[in-house]
């Protein structure tokens, strides 16, 4: 028989310990620990998602079936590492902000013959010192 496995401590010594909005509630016998057996995506996986599969956050929120303040919580922690390009000092560079909400964007300066991004930034309001 499948026994499910903690996520704190790893232990298979679990037991089902009622039900919430319909979801299977687990405990663990060793650290006491309550939680769900759901998947949960990855940051990365969710990141992509939004970014690469222009999928908003009701969208995602759908697909994933949780809310949508957890996927906009999750989607808040999310960094990324990018290496500056060097600059070539001749060409155009493609400036734009993509808000996320009323409170916060991204501010993304793109490289018009590589398309590589030049400059990231999270902003709460476009001003002319970002």
């Amino acid at each position: 028989m499948y026994k499910v496995k903690c996520p704190i401590c790893g232990s298979s010594h679990t037991m089902k310990n009622g039900k919430r909005k319909g979801i299977q509630l687990y405990i663990c016998r060793e650290c006491r620990y309550q939680f769900r057996n759901s998947r949960e995506e990855s940051l990365e996986e969710l990141w992509n998602s939004n970014q690469d599969g222009k999928q908003t956050v009701q969208e995602l929120a759908e697909a994933y079936g949780v809310s949508p303040s957890t996927i906009k919580r999750r989607l808040h922690v999310v960094t990324k590492e990018w290496e500056q390009p060097p600059l070539s000092g001749s060409g155009f560079v493609h400036l734009d902000t993509t808000y996320r909400g009323k409170n916060w964007g991204v501010l993304l300066a793109l490289d018009e013959e590589s398309g590589k991004p030049l400059y990231v930034a999270f902003v709460k309001h476009e001003k002319v010192q970002d």
